[in-house]
């Protein structure tokens, strides 16, 4: 092939996986969030008017972080959509067994059901909160959610599973159809990274610390091209729930 030709042919198939891409990026709708420990009770208005559409807390046993049915209310009334994560620590591979993923499913309900009256439907995420190994995921991370999964059918399926991990794990527990919801952690160098974010699977992308009136938090971006990620943005009579 002479030599033109072939740089034509070249910068032509460049030119059509540089336009994929673009095409595939723009297929994409995202609207930002944040998450973070600390209460937003008082932000709450801040958040929205800073152009935040969505925030995550926390579900825990330490009363320190955890999202509370005033916080929740306030947060709703300013228009943000509120997730909920669940998370006592959860960040070795110690930590996560069948007999721990029972009993945090069961603390997870209890708080969204008669403390915050979390709608029935939404998701709970569960934090694998470090770089778990393919290895963790067979041992501990897997007979964990497994069991998350056994709690809450078993009280009736009130909620839907989601992770907050890796891309390695958010992809395993997908393929083992543990989870609907998968939110990716800021993490960049945690195995498999930048290979599940390409993926667009995610529901939420955790990204860069932001600090707003003097509070810190995570910055997301939601997926909405995946559907719901979960959130909810009104509570229900405990009945209900």
């Amino acid at each position: 092939m002479p030599h033109g030709e072939c740089r034509a042919l070249v910068m032509a198939l460049h030119n059509n996986k540089k336009q994929r891409t673009m095409t595939k990026q723009q297929a994409i709708k995202t609207e930002p969030g944040v998450d973070g420990a600390a209460s937003a009770e008082v932000l709450a208005s801040s958040l929205a008017k800073k152009g935040y559409k969505a925030i995550g807390r926390y579900y825990s046993k330490s009363d320190w972080k955890r999202l509370t049915q005033t916080e929740a209310q306030q947060l709703i009334a300013a228009g943000l959509t509120v997730f909920t994560v669940y998370e006592d620590a959860n960040n070795s591979a110690a930590q996560f067994s069948s007999e721990t993923g029972t009993a945090q499913a069961q603390e997870a309900m209890r708080q969204a059901q008669t403390v915050i009256r979390q709608p029935k439907g939404t998701a709970i995420y569960f934090a694998v909160d470090y770089d778990a190994s393919e290895q963790d995921h067979d041992q501990h991370i897997r007979p964990y959610f497994e069991a998350i999964n056994q709690a809450f059918s078993e009280a009736g399926s009130p909620y839907k599973v989601g992770v907050y991990a890796n891309g390695l794990i958010n992809q395993k527990l997908l393929d083992d159809k543990l989870v609907d919801f998968t939110w990716l952690s800021q993490s960049t160098g945690f195995r498999n990274y930048q290979e599940f974010k390409d993926s667009n699977k995610w529901n939420i992308l955790q990204g860069p610390p932001v600090r707003i009136s003097g509070t810190d938090f995570d910055s997301d971006t939601m997926n909405l091209s995946q559907g719901s990620f979960g959130g909810f943005t009104h509570l229900v009579p405990q009945a209900d729930t």
